[in-house]
């Protein structure tokens, strides 16, 4: 009889020890990609992940990081195949109810980065706030100034609203609300207000706060939640966080609302694409930090968002 195998569809750390370990201990075989980091685009991925699961006997489970898990791919996967397990939080990649029609389980590791994200927000607001980025290259280019480039409104006066209040969302919640004069939040899966925290419409986060910061799934609802209309209805003073999925704003209007002053600043680690384009007009901006999906990471949250999947995926498979 055929051991198990475990198909690995996308991986971007150097080696593979940690997950070899326990499946040579188990007698399952795995199969990694056959690229390395960075993945190729999506409609290649697919492509190969079509061709390797033609190719290869006995799937029973899937290791997923950001690979396009789509209907066709899900589909194509033997009867073998019980579940999919993703190292990372997000499931925006995977095609849900084909999964759930076919009786294919589907997990994540929503908690092994909590601390991380929400740290990487906080240093991008205050970073964005005292305006450290523009100062520095003013410094660089050979001018001493000892007022920064545009005034700044103490921070304990300012608003901050947050769209989603998660895990992340919650731990952001208690490192700001120190700092600041208040912290609103909008997330209609949430009844009860935590304590020092206030709950407000979509509208109202997104109109009064000084500071937007994005804690959500990205789902058909929240595709583009960031757009045009929204961004016109922020305060000019406001800075835009995006820490969670790229598709949640739009790239078109916020660069044009960066442009022409609508808000002041914002900070991505996210992108859709994936991987930010190197011709993106984004990348031109004084009034932007842009980091590449770097929020997640520390050593203690790289070995624990890959522990954490190995963990779930043998609960999986062997309960």
């Amino acid at each position: 009889m055929k051991p198990p195998h475990i198909l690995v569809t996308d991986w971007y750390s150097p080696e593979f020890s940690i997950e070899e370990s326990v499946f040579q201990k188990l007698g399952w075989e795995w199969s990694l990609p056959g690229w390395k980091a960075p993945a190729p685009p999506a409609e290649e991925q697919e492509r190969q992940l079509l061709e390797r699961i033609a190719n290869t006997e006995n799937i029973t489970g899937v290791l997923f990081i950001l690979a396009p898990l789509t209907a066709k791919v899900i589909e194509a996967l033997p009867a073998s195949c019980k579940h999919l397990q993703r190292i990372g939080i997000g499931l925006d990649n995977v095609a849900l109810d084909v999964a759930k029609a076919r009786g294919i389980t589907v997990n994540n590791t929503p908690d092994y980065a909590t601390e991380e994200v929400a740290a990487h927000a906080m240093a991008m607001i205050l970073s964005l706030h005292r305006q450290l980025g523009i100062t520095q290259k003013t410094l660089a280019g050979g001018t001493w100034r000892i007022q920064p480039p545009h005034p700044i409104t103490r921070l304990s006066e300012l608003k901050v609203g947050l769209i989603g209040l998660g895990r992340i969302g919650a731990r952001f919640a208690t490192m700001i609300r120190p700092l600041v004069k208040s912290v609103s939040y909008f997330d209609p899966f949430v009844t009860t207000p935590p304590e020092g925290l206030t709950s407000a419409s979509l509208d109202e986060v997104i109109s009064e706060s000084d500071i937007v910061s994005l804690h959500c799934p990205l789902t058909p609802e929240t595709k583009d939640l960031i757009n045009h209309e929204r961004l016109a209805k922020m305060k000019s003073n406001a800075i835009l966080i995006n820490v969670s999925r790229g598709a949640l704003v739009d790239a078109v209007a916020l660069h044009a609302a960066l442009s022409n002053g609508t808000i002041t600043g914002a900070g991505l680690d996210v992108y859709e694409p994936e991987v930010l384009p190197p011709d993106s007009p984004l990348h031109s901006l004084d009034n932007i930090i842009l980091t590449s999906h770097t929020a997640w990471y520390s050593d203690e949250s790289k070995r624990d968002c890959r522990t954490q999947a190995i963990e779930r995926l043998l609960a999986a498979l062997q309960g």
